[in-house]
């Protein structure tokens, strides 16, 4: 089961890096790090079920600062897919 994980992991930082390999545009940044947000609860759900059960404010500003952490990850990631991808058309 780890290995499953571990594979889905890598196949999203590859999906980031190929976003800005092949130039998409800069809102699938956005959509990409909902991804990155679902997987890093589901990581981590041992710490996550408690505010899923009580659903109050804590809840709703814990995933807007793990959606915004996860927007810089992925956006460093689009960043690195595209300078890779400007070397190589020199």
């Amino acid at each position: 089961m780890n290995f499953i994980k571990g594979l889905l992991g890598v196949g999203l930082l590859v999906s980031a890096i190929y976003t800005g390999f092949a130039n998409f545009p800069l809102w699938s940044i956005l959509l990409l790090s909902l991804l990155f947000t679902a997987a890093y609860i589901q990581g981590k759900w041992y710490l996550w079920h408690r505010l899923f059960q009580q659903q109050n404010r804590q809840l709703y500003q814990s995933l807007l600062v793990t959606y915004l952490i996860q927007a810089v990850v992925v956006f460093v990631f689009y960043l690195l897919g595209s300078g890779v991808a400007r070397l190589l058309n020199r």
